[in-house]
Parts: C-alpha cells; structure tokens; sequence
C-alpha cells in the first residue's frame, strides 16, 4: 500500500491481555499491518479508543467521521505511530513545558515584587 493512500479505517486488534495491539490499517480490500507494539501509549492520544476500550472487547476500530476526509491516509498513521513509539520527543515536551512554567512563575515572581516595591515608594533600579 502506497503513504498517499486514503484509509477506509484503522484496526487495533488487542491481545487476551489488552496490553499490546497491531494496527492492521484498511484500504477497499488490501490490508496491512502497520505496527505492534504496547497499547497503553496510543490510549494516551486517542480519546475515541478509550472510549470503546472502556466497553471491552478486543478491538478498536479508528474511522474518520466523513468519507471525504483526504488526511487519512497511510502516512499519516506512519507519522503517528512514530511519534507516539518515541518517548524521547514527549519526554522533550514534557522538558519544556515544565521550563514555560518555570518562566512564567518567575514573571510572575517579578511582577508582584516590582509592584510591592513601587507601593512602599521605593524606585525601581
């Protein structure tokens, strides 16, 4: 199957355990299997897979909501598979969200202190 190719749907096929998944994608009737590997990381970006492995069973099917929906393609599935099997990019995210917010409290910091310090009269230097 070729990356431009538009999917008809996406099938994780989860094991007796519910731990570990392929992801058998689907395009009119050719079929192949993309990735295996543990569920739990492609949970933590899917909210529709979830939702349907909340109700058991041992599959979930991804399906775009309309037929015209020309972003469903192989590649796009490829480039999401890569990043969620590549902790090093979401452990980097983490990084740096967590530096914004050191950024932030420290503007905040400042702001408070220059704002006490310009009510008690004193000049800023």
């Amino acid at each position: 199957m070729e990356s431009r190719t538009l999917l008809d749907y996406a099938l994780f096929q989860l094991t007796p355990t519910r731990t570990r998944c392929d992801l058998v994608i689907f395009a009119g009737k050719k079929s192949e299997k993309l990735a295996s590997g543990l569920l739990d990381p492609f949970l933590h970006h899917l909210k529709s897979a979830k939702d349907q492995i909340s109700k058991g069973g041992y599959s979930i099917t991804l399906k775009p909501a309309t037929t015209d929906a020309y972003w469903f393609t192989k590649a796009t599935l490829e480039r999401f598979v890569r990043f969620v099997n590549t902790p090093e990019i979401l452990e980097r995210f983490v990084t740096i969200e967590r530096e914004i917010e050191q950024i932030d409290s420290s503007i905040q910091s400042n702001e408070h202190s220059d704002v006490a310090t310009e009510a008690e009269g004193i000049p800023n230097e």
